[in-house]
């Protein structure tokens, strides 16, 4: 038996909801009216509007293009700041590890590790184990 999907409202479907409410808003048109528009139920709508359940990527699609924008924009301008934000900490998190091997492959010597130290290495290789 199939599983079905899980209607969680993750962060980013948040933002881009508050986003597709904000384009309600600026249109002029009531809630009902945005919705008939977009080939929504007013219920649909407002199952979205409170979170209870996410916008997929049709419905995005259908609102981008009631407002004359793409579906690429509408994702853009709606986690513009969280996806730029999240770019950068993860080129903060580049950078720090490429510092650090930086660092390694300047000066091998201080970052050595112990088993290639060891003088009893090659004995203890050919000890069989019990």
């Amino acid at each position: 038996m199939g599983t079905r999907a899980n209607n969680d409202v993750t962060a980013g479907a948040r933002s881009i909801m508050q986003y597709c409410k904000s384009l309600q808003v600026k249109s002029g048109m009531t809630a009902t009216e945005f919705a008939a528009e977009c080939g929504f139920s007013r219920n649909y709508w407002f199952v979205r509007a409170r979170f209870d359940a996410p916008l997929t990527i049709s419905d995005c699609e259908r609102i981008a293009n009631v407002c004359g924008m793409t579906l690429k924009e509408l994702f853009t301008r709606a986690l513009g700041s969280d996806a730029a934000q999240a770019y950068a900490a993860r080129e903060r998190e580049f950078q720090v590890t490429d510092d650090l091997v930086d660092r390694i492959a300047s000066r091998p010597e201080d970052f050595g590790v112990a088993a290639n130290n060891d003088p009893n290495k090659a004995l203890e290789a050919e000890t069989p184990r019990d």
